[in-house]
């Protein structure tokens, strides 16, 4: 499967390390010329610098035969300009995105292109709730 995933942080390289574990061919975009040029070297994974919303810089990186793009950005906006991008390809790879802030959640839909969202903030409180419930 061909991922396609926008940011380099924690937890895009976590991602992409772990689709790569999972033979998967893994493509990853940072626009933070610093962190592309520390980017430690992985199997099956190619990271692109330049910035994730640009399509010209989406369709250097392969959008156009991905089966899935993730937005894994610090930044709730340019997950959703990613995911809108990534709609408009007549390939219509699946969309994943993080949710950095909780009041964001409801732009995550399939009305904005998202096919799943998660908020990583929202996990944790229903997790603590749930053990909170169990006592």
């Amino acid at each position: 499967m061909n991922i396609l995933i926008v940011g380099a942080g924690k937890l895009g390289t976590h991602l992409a390390k772990d689709m790569s574990d999972r033979g998967h061919k893994v493509k990853i975009i940072e626009k933070n010329e610093e962190v592309c040029n520390k980017f430690e070297k992985m199997s099956n994974v190619e990271i692109i610098c330049g910035d994730g919303c640009d399509p010209l810089v989406l369709e250097s990186a392969g959008i156009k035969i991905a089966d899935v793009v993730a937005g894994a950005t610090g930044d709730d906006e340019d997950n959703l300009v990613v995911a809108q991008l990534a709609k408009l390809q007549t390939n219509k790879p699946r969309v994943v995105a993080i949710i950095n802030h909780p009041r964001n959640e409801w732009l995550f839909k399939k009305s904005w292109g998202i096919d799943a969202a998660e908020s990583p903030t929202s996990i944790i409180s229903k997790l603590i709730e749930e053990d909170i419930d169990k006592k």
